[in-house]
């Protein structure tokens, strides 16, 4: 009796040893709560909560199948480690991109809603031993909002630009009409390290932001930010849209940086050579010879009139046949009798110092310095205010006059009248 009363106890001891040892379903407790979803962004049944216990690290992948066999992926093949608490994650009926046969878009879909319709969701799992387990259930999708948050009319122009604040091809503008309101709208440029440069929307936009309709942007390389644009090349322009249930399109362009830089120049030392120290008589003339230097790595524009031209003291630049051009350099002297800011202007260099382009815009190159040089014949005396404090300046015609380019090297002048 002893000996059977030993032997049960043995067979069951072992019993509860193989017991102990069956291994967990590597997928457990697979869930999609509710198994009906309304995905148009209503507050109202947009998503379903999809939630499953891991007991092994495995690869997971979420796909849907359409009734007619289309697969349609929610969660590409990813690894997932063995966790205590079941996974969960929120599906809000969007997929990946996908195109229909009859569809010609000028944009690529990113994420799309499924259309209404009865679905077979799958998860699958497998280890790296090659243990794969499939679970599958069924959803309903009905009053999706399948319009996509569709971008026509991307046009960027002009496509090859130079953001050096020259003046010239500075700013590029870049159009995209939106075909639905949305929830974002951005743009932007990756440069060569990856980096994003998001392009704002013009603040006199036609359309108010996200909305249906036209959307300009502007571009200027972040140099009106203060910033250094990003080197020359090529660049992808990317414009991508997502609207409320999660929708995304994306369309792309190419745009091309030349002669791309901040411009940063000198009066060299902040130091003028006047040839005189404190007088002029009524009907001479006075000099002046400084040196600019470009201390930028590109570029700067200026124009005449030419270095060592000699104003009257009642004519000004506009007299002589200058203008005021956007984006330029140019030298000039001012005096507290002026009636305009720096009245006489000059180019910053001679044939010898700049270079012409085909266009027939001069430049004074990087790292370069040019001796600039002019006078004023002063034919005219304001006996109210003399004498009078008089200097010279850098002017970025239309951009600034730098502080350490203003009021350079003061002159206090006194006219004598003969």
């Amino acid at each position: 009796m002893k000996l059977a009363h030993c032997l049960l106890l043995l067979m069951l001891s072992g019993l509860l040893l193989l017991t102990a040892c069956e291994q967990k379903p590597l997928l457990a407790e697979v869930t999609f709560t509710p198994s009906t979803i309304s995905p148009n962004a209503d507050g109202r049944d947009d998503l379903t909560n999809i939630s499953f216990r891991l007991n092994r690290n495995a690869t997971v992948a979420i796909h849907f199948y359409a009734a007619d066999g289309q697969q349609y992926t929610f969660r590409s093949p990813t690894p997932l480690s063995l966790n205590e608490e079941p996974y969960s994650v929120l599906f809000p009926g969007v997929v990946e991109g996908f195109t229909t046969e009859d569809e010609e878009l000028p944009y690529q879909v990113l994420k799309r809603v499924l259309p209404d319709g009865p679905y077979q969701w799958e998860i699958s799992a497998e280890t790296t031993t090659g243990e794969r387990v499939v679970v599958t259930g069924d959803l309903v999708v009905e009053n999706a909002d399948t319009e996509l948050p569709g971008i026509s009319g991307f046009s960027i122009y002009p496509q090859e630009f130079s953001p050096n604040q020259d003046g010239l091809d500075d700013r590029v503008r870049i159009n995209a009409f939106l075909q639905k309101d949305v929830e974002n709208l951005q743009l932007y440029m990756l440069d060569t390290a990856g980096i994003r440069h998001h392009i704002a929307e013009e603040e006199k936009n036609p359309t108010r932001l996200n909305q249906a309709g036209m959307h300009s942007f502007d571009y200027d390389g972040g140099i009106d930010a203060g910033g250094a644009p990003p080197p020359d090349g090529t660049y992808t322009i990317y414009a991508e849209a997502r609207d409320r249930v999660g929708q995304r399109v994306l369309v792309t362009d190419e745009l091309t940086l030349v002669n791309a830089g901040r411009p940063l120049a000198y009066i060299l030392n902040a130091e003028v050579e006047w040839s005189t120290k404190s007088t002029l008589v009524l009907g001479d003339t006075l000099y002046f010879t400084l040196t600019v230097e470009n201390d930028s790595h590109t570029l700067i524009r200026t124009s005449g009139p030419a270095a060592g031209t000699v104003y009257a003291s009642d004519q000004n630049y506009a007299t002589v046949g200058g203008t005021i051009e956007s984006g330029v350099f140019r030298v000039g002297v001012h005096c507290e009798n002026s009636m305009i800011n720096y009245p006489w202007r000059w180019a910053i260099g001679n044939p010898e110092t700049l270079i012409e382009d085909e266009a027939g815009h001069l430049y004074l190159p990087p790292a370069k310095r040019a001796i600039v040089t002019g006078g004023i014949r002063f034919v005219d005396v304001v006996e109210a205010r003399n004498p009078q404090y008089c200097w010279a300046g850098l002017i970025h015609e239309d951009v600034e006059i730098a502080p350490v380019n203003n009021n350079v090297d003061p002159l206090f002048l006194k006219i004598i009248s003969p």
